[in-house]
């Protein structure tokens, strides 16, 4: 695990966040997360305890569609979800939409979506690591990566170790952005890691959003939506 001089900088809520996910566990969280039970409510997802996504996050996740989707062509999309991203991506102007989801029940709501979407969808089931090294050197114009922290040292910035994969699997002009963690700026930390991936074009927007009282992963009235060009 991290040592805490690594979350040295962090603000109270995202300790709050880190605590309370290692609270619930992460013990064989990664080996359990395929097959476990996806326990779906109108407003929420928890997946082995742990809550993955909730419906107040509905106007992030259409900035984030909106964001990935603004060069056309093809999309991939990292993590379904509830599938808020996806079905905010179906409306935009794309050629083509690929799901990355690992979930065995989640797979399954995304296959129901896929059948009815207006764009085509193409599923690609398992974890990214092992899925996109198959995937085309520079293939997509636009990629949203919003998956959940499976293991401590993930915590508020599982994003990170994809930052390499997307620079290869982006075209130039390409369009990268994903679930930031971040509530009003990049962390030096965060910058250098885009950095040393290769991205050069680093921007952002603000997003507000209105968590309820009781949400474990965010306390904040902003969000960071990141705008990373190839």
């Amino acid at each position: 695990m991290q040592e805490d001089k690594s979350r040295a900088g962090w603000s109270d809520s995202r300790q709050a966040t880190f605590h309370e996910r290692l609270r619930i566990g992460f013990d064989n969280l990664r080996e359990k997360w395929k097959t476990a039970d996806a326990n779906f409510s109108p407003d929420a997802l928890t997946i082995c305890g742990h809550p993955v996504m909730e419906s107040w996050e509905d106007n992030y996740m259409k900035e984030l569609a909106q964001i990935a989707s603004s060069r056309g062509g093809k999309v991939l999309e990292v993590g379904f979800g509830l599938g808020i991203s996806a079905s905010y991506l179906q409306k935009q102007n794309i050629s083509q939409h690929f799901i990355i989801e690992a979930n065995e029940e989640v797979i399954a709501k995304a296959e129901q979506f896929a059948r009815a979407a207006r764009v085509p969808v193409k599923l690609l089931p398992g974890f990214w690591e092992d899925i996109t090294p198959d995937l085309p050197t520079a293939g997509f114009s636009g990629i949203l990566f919003d998956t959940y922290p499976l293991n401590p040292d993930e915590v508020h910035q599982n994003h990170f170790s994809f930052f390499e994969e997307a620079h290869r699997l982006l075209r130039p002009g390409g369009v990268l952005t994903y679930y930031s963690d971040e509530i009003s700026n990049f962390s030096p930390s965060h910058l250098k890691m885009l950095r040393d991936s290769g991205f050069d074009s680093i921007s952002a927007k603000l997003c507000l959003v209105n968590p309820p009282a009781d949400c474990r992963y965010w306390k904040e009235k902003t969000i960071l939506a990141p705008i990373i060009v190839r």
